[in-house]
């Protein structure tokens, strides 16, 4: 099979739960005993409710459990930057916030083991914006946007959802040049309009962790078009 350089996957992931502590969370006591624990500023940390889950549920009573969670994109982006697909250079990722911000990660970007250095990769990132190699190549940056910027007129756009039609990891309907959407959220649903735009896919008879939806897809796309 002939692969050319337009021959890629990308992977979209949807309403992301990945932001800096909001404005009205920014005096509560346990925000400011974490920012004064971590060395950190307030308004310059990521929303994390392993350090976090007593305010979140305060201010935003029932969403702890899907809200602040930046380790699930330490996990996801850890194995989507190291997979096979990605050091063959066929493999993008884009995550859109539920804040409507993107953020574009090049494939050439290796995160970091440690979750205490990826989340601060993540608050520069959110703070400061673009973040470049030392020799200036752009290596995540960041935009304004809604998740709809993400849709392709160019690629095939597949939505994987635990409400979608079910079918087969193996019988998602990859060609090579297909643009994926996932969520990015630990439980629950999308709140983007993205059932109006794309008809679901359910690979399993329950939820998913979003790193598990990516590999399952990386690895059908890499079997079916023999990238191994």
């Amino acid at each position: 099979m002939s692969i050319n350089s337009r021959d890629v996957l990308i992977l979209n992931i949807i309403d992301a739960e990945l932001e800096l502590v909001p404005e009205i969370m920014h005096d509560d006591y346990q925000i400011r005993k974490v920012a004064k624990n971590l060395g950190k500023k307030y308004d310059e940390m990521l929303l994390d409710s392993n350090y976090m889950h007593g305010a979140i549920e305060r201010f935003f009573p029932g969403k702890s459990n899907r809200m602040g969670r930046p380790d699930i994109f330490h996990t996801l982006l850890n194995f989507t930057q190291d997979s096979i697909l990605n050091k063959k250079n066929m493999l993008r990722v884009n995550i859109h916030t539920k804040n409507n911000q993107i953020i574009r990660i090049a494939p050439e970007t290796r995160m970091p083991k440690s979750y205490n250095r990826f989340a601060g990769l993540m608050e520069k990132l959110l703070t400061k914006g673009d973040l470049k190699s030392p020799e200036g190549k752009t290596l995540l940056s960041i935009e304004n946007g809604t998740w709809e910027k993400l849709l392709s007129d160019k690629y095939e756009n597949v939505l994987l959802s635990p409400s979608g039609e079910k079918i087969k990891a193996t019988e998602i309907p990859l060609s090579l040049d297909s643009s994926v959407f996932i969520g990015g959220f630990s439980e629950g649903d999308f709140t983007s309009n993205v059932y109006e735009k794309m008809h679901p896919y359910s690979i399993f008879h329950e939820e998913l962790t979003i790193w598990t939806i990516a590999a399952e897809t990386i690895g059908t796309f890499e079997r079916k078009f023999d990238l191994l």
